[in-house]
């Protein structure tokens, strides 16, 4: 990892901006943070790479020039993306996870106890990096044996992946841009619909509720594939306009009317190993009821 050059943001005098986020806001809205110490700044061999802590937000993890989580959101983040698919899916074990190299994801994976889960992240270097500064991200999740790190492209790993092989796909990666562009596209999905067992389930961090186009694409291109696709909508403070979206879908109808027997069932579970930060049942249900306008 180089930590020497000099990446854009020294510019503003202390302060963080936030303004290379993609689609509608691209060049057109900024959001500042005052950094209070630089903890990282650097380029692995693939993206841009600053940790930063700040008064309010605690450390926040930035990837190319776009804020990925900081300490005080990240549950809300990690929680939502596996939780409510995994609760309404109630059988999950085998599990595979496309990027989320911070190790918020699988942490947040383990608590289901799975058979396994296989996590493919083409930067090993991001991984070492939220190890070494973000360590309660993880909390042990990298070294537990259950999971298998696995450093190539998560499309291509898809793609020649076994028809039947994951009870459940995550896709923890970045804003529809860069690297995660081809996360969004229809091919994409169709390898993961593929790879899924019967009820399969799968979710995806899909952009701020500002860039409409882009939701409304995702869920088309995902509804032409499965059976259920519905979204669930949530604040994260340190994101760009906060408010975003997360798109999930299913092979059977069990996402969008989910079984509150089972979601109560998986949550006593849950609340048995450890109190979630943010879901539960009620959360995951009003995340799930969507204004008029939304796309």
């Amino acid at each position: 990892m180089d930590d020497r050059q000099q990446l854009p943001w020294q510019h503003r005098k202390g302060w963080f901006s936030e303004g290379t986020v993609p689609g509608a806001r691209f060049g057109t809205i900024e959001h500042a943070f005052r950094v209070d110490a630089v903890v990282f700044e650097g380029r692995s061999k693939y993206q841009e790479v600053l940790i930063f802590d700040h008064a309010i937000y605690g450390r926040v993890l930035v990837l190319d020039g776009i804020v990925q989580f900081s300490s005080i959101d990240q549950a809300i983040y990690h929680e939502m993306l596996v939780h409510p698919i995994f609760a309404s899916h109630g059988q999950v074990k085998d599990i595979l996870v496309i990027g989320g190299g911070d190790g918020g994801t699988i942490r947040e994976c383990l608590r289901h106890q799975p058979r396994q889960i296989v996590m493919v992240d083409l930067d090993p270097e991001v991984i070492t990096l939220c190890r070494r500064y973000l360590p309660e991200l993880s909390a042990g999740a990298f070294d537990d044996p259950r999971v298998r790190l696995v450093h190539e492209d998560g499309a291509a790993y898809v793609a020649n992946s076994p028809a039947g092989s994951f009870d459940a796909v995550i896709v923890d990666g970045g804003d529809y841009t860069g690297l995660s562009e081809v996360l969004f596209s229809a091919p994409f999905f169709a390898d993961i619909a593929r790879v899924l067992r019967p009820g399969g389930v799968m979710s995806l961090q899909t952009g701020s509720v500002l860039d409409a186009h882009l939701i409304r694409d995702g869920r088309e291109r995902l509804g032409a594939l499965f059976a259920d696709v519905t979204a669930y909508r949530l604040t994260m403070p340190s994101y760009h306009c906060g408010e975003y979206c997360f798109l999930a879908a299913a092979l059977s109808s069990i996402l969008s009317d989910p079984d509150p027997v089972r979601l109560s069932q998986v949550e006593e579970a849950l609340r048995a190993r450890f109190t979630p930060a943010y879901w539960s049942p009620a959360v995951q249900r009003a995340a799930q009821v969507l204004p008029a306008y939304f796309p």
